[in-house]
């Protein structure tokens, strides 16, 4: 693998150390490749490294790098089953992890990277049963990273989970992903189930995620309440145009594979499983009726469109102060208003972010936010500045907020178990106020419970 690679692929295969790689002048396919190229294949490291990718910056150096550099970069990172991870940090256990970051006082975006590694320790050699890490051993990585969107699921009680079901996964969407999310879940709990059945027994991470869980039953129980909403959500029509085409092609694909079956039952004269398949192709060619009589609902409005409405006004006037000033020396008035003006800019596409769903996918999310901008320009009554460039960018699901984020009661006892197991990594990192959010949440479950 690494003797197949060159340029800057090569650079990251040879890391030993904390490196950081610019993105300027890259382009998607340039990215791709250079990110499978590296990744692909676990690291014969000690110990782990943090490689770290340069792909947005401020308004000056904006133009040097591809709108969608940090879409591509973990969109490439999640083909290698690489999961994002906001409490990510530089330990082994954290391999096959990746975050995304904005630093502030450099202006500059980053995705940071923690390869998967090859362990060469004391047993010598890679590829033994001690070398695997839980994302490469089960569908869903933990340590669950207390506070994310994950962790706060799965360790909700059956009834607070369906109290917050529609708050926290608004659009048939984002249940469909949530559900995709427990589904993991599931299956790492019943591989344990059977790890234990061996007579082996579960590692201190292992049980700390089975007990915390709940158990298949319980996780389950919260993929079926979804399921009805969503069954709800498509029989009522409240579906976006993207959804609508989604469905339709997965229920004409189910009725092409219906005529399949059905030809080759009848020639093999097997006529009670034809009239059968043909009951089922009946279903669904009514589904598809359905869903063709249905009118595209608008998609749901971002959680922080008033406060960029805001921000979009104000910005105006210091647009037309920036267009005028070309060529000329500004006083110290104007260059101070510029500057505000940028700040601006920043403050909009961390508020874009932000409204991000916590189980919302690129495509869902940039489909939302061109609808935004355009409502907020149609009322800004003009240009108010070309839209964030981090439309594309894949970041973690928000959690800054406590007074928009759905209220989760987590059972008794579970976070001082956490923290004795060392899961503090995630509250330093949070953005915000997640932080403190999750600590409300925390407060809130002696009452609830009962």
């Amino acid at each position: 693998m690494t003797n197949a690679v060159s340029g800057m692929a090569a650079s990251i295969r040879a890391a030993t150390d904390n490196e950081t790689f610019d993105l300027a002048g890259h382009d998607a396919s340039n990215i791709n490749q250079t990110i499978s190229d590296a990744f692909s294949q676990p690291f014969h490291l000690d110990r782990m490294i943090r490689v770290t990718f340069v792909t947005g910056a401020g308004k000056l150096a904006r133009q040097k790098y591809d709108d969608k550099a940090m879409q591509t970069l973990t969109s490439a990172l999640r083909k290698l089953d690489y999961v994002e991870d906001r409490g990510a940090s530089c330990v082994n256990e954290c391999g096959g992890c990746y975050k995304t970051q904005h630093d502030t006082g450099k202006n500059l975006f980053t995705v940071v990277v923690f390869p998967k590694l090859v362990q060469e320790g004391e047993d010598g050699g890679a590829g033994g049963a001690s070398s695997s890490t839980p994302a490469e051993e089960y569908p869903m990585y933990f340590p669950l990273a207390e506070g994310t969107p994950e962790h706060i699921i799965l360790v909700a009680s059956e009834e607070v989970f369906a109290k917050n079901a529609l708050g926290m996964c608004p659009s048939w969407s984002e249940k469909k992903m949530c559900t995709e999310v427990l589904k993991a879940a599931v299956e790492t709990v019943e591989k344990m189930d059977a790890k234990l059945m061996s007579g082996t027994p579960l590692s201190d991470d292992e049980n700390a995620f089975y007990d915390a869980v709940g158990g298949a039953t319980s996780i389950t129980t919260k993929s079926d309440c979804l399921k009805k909403l969503m069954q709800q959500q498509v029989e009522k029509g409240s579906l976006t145009r993207h959804e609508i085409d989604r469905l339709l092609a997965q229920v004409c694909e189910k009725i092409d594979s219906f005529d399949e079956d059905i030809d080759a039952a009848l020639q093999k004269s097997q006529e009670k499983k034809a009239s059968k398949l043909n009951t089922q192709k009946e279903k669904a060619e009514a589904r598809k009726k359905m869903l063709e009589g249905h009118a595209a609902v608008v998609p749901h409005k971002l959680k922080h469109e008033p406060q960029i409405l805001k921000l979009k006004k104000m910005l105006k006037p210091l647009l037309k102060l920036e267009a005028s000033s070309k060529g000329r020396l500004l006083s110290v008035k104007e260059t101070k208003q510029l500057t505000e003006m940028e700040e601006m800019q920043e403050q909009i596409e961390e508020l874009e972010e932000a409204s991000r769903g916590w189980f919302e996918d690129d495509e869902n999310f940039r489909i939302r936010l061109e609808a935004s901008r355009k409502r907020i320009s149609t009322a800004v009554g003009g240009s108010a500045g070309k839209g964030s460039s981090s439309a594309g960018k894949k970041k973690a699901a928000p959690r800054s907020s406590a007074s928009g984020a759905p209220t989760w009661v987590t059972p008794g006892g579970l976070a001082s178990r956490q923290a004795a197991r060392g899961k503090k990594a995630t509250k330093k990192n949070s953005r915000s106020n997640g932080g403190s959010a999750f600590s409300a949440m925390m407060m809130d479950s002696d009452s609830d419970s009962d």
